[in-house]
């Protein structure tokens, strides 16, 4: 393990998923949900390069979670707004504002708050595989039945919904990749025909694929402001919680800290909202839809 490599992979990580998400949203924002759509996308240039970013992102997120903890690595995707604020300009948005910078620079010093008050991280153990599939099946249904209960709702309070979702499913599959690369470095491929890795594989694969689907819908929907910082924000959330509780990942408590940690993701949070709120959202190459 390198933790040195794990946090030069990670930031890669959430540049590389920023530079994605503004050139995907521009694509891709109609103010409709369409599922067809995505089809015309896969064969839209500009988001097929944008999507390039994700690809990129996907690739260095597995290296920085092969070498340093959950709770490490997922924060730090945070930094991919900022990054997304910065280069949508790129697409016919205007450039940050003084205020967008203030903003960044907020979401900035609470990312590195929370990693002064977490301190030295500290691997934890691999999920078992019983745990694994009820974790994996009690998302699903409780992404499924959030996403059910407002499909009769208007476009943002949807778009808002299916950030939540991807950003909660998103930090499961962080959770859940260690499990996926213990069984190929032990076993390769041959370690998926058995339960102890298709389990994890057959989790990762859906919630993955599921919430890359929402994003893009949530895309789709409304303004970045609308699904991106609930995606943002819940992700690593989810993810250090996921990795405390079930990797018994070292994550320091106390009343303290905990109001430390509480301070942290409510700084990221405003901050991340008025960086992708909607009035900033709809100049995002919206000029020409």
């Amino acid at each position: 393990m390198s933790l040195t490599l794990a946090v030069v992979a990670g930031l890669g990580s959430a540049l590389a998923y920023g530079a994605g998400t503004a050139g995907q949203h521009a694509e891709a924002y109609t103010g409709e949900a369409d599922a067809g759509r995505l089809v015309d996308l896969a064969r839209n240039p500009r988001w097929l390069l944008a999507s390039l970013g994700d690809v990129v992102g996907i690739a260095l997120q597995l290296l920085a979670l092969a070498n340093g903890p959950v709770v490490l690595v997922q924060p730090m995707l945070v930094l991919s707004l900022p990054v997304a604020v910065v280069l949508r300009s790129f697409f016919g948005a205007p450039k940050p504002s003084r205020a967008d910078l203030a903003n960044c620079l907020v979401v900035i010093l609470g990312l590195a708050l929370f990693f002064v008050l977490l301190g030295e991280p500290r691997r934890g153990s691999i999920i078992s595989t019983q745990a694994t599939a009820w974790t994996a099946l009690l998302s699903l249904v409780a992404g499924g039945m959030a996403i059910a209960a407002v499909r009769n709702r208007a476009p943002v309070p949807r778009a808002i919904t299916f950030g939540a979702v991807a950003g909660c499913w998103f930090g499961v599959v962080s959770v859940l990749i260690e499990a996926v690369s213990s069984v190929w470095q032990v076993d390769g491929l041959a370690g998926f025909r058995h339960p102890v890795g298709m389990v994890p594989l057959t989790a990762v694969v859906v919630l993955a694929v599921g919430g890359y689907l929402l994003v893009q819908l949530g895309f789709q929907l409304g303004p970045l402001g609308a699904s991106f910082p609930p995606s943002l924000i819940l992700d690593p959330v989810v993810a250090v919680a996921l990795g405390a509780v079930l990797l018994s990942e070292r994550v320091p408590l106390g009343s303290g800290r905990v109001l430390g940690y509480l301070l942290c993701i409510a700084a990221v949070g405003w901050a991340s909202v008025r960086l992708a709120e909607p009035e900033k959202s709809r100049r995002l190459g919206m000029g020409r839809h």
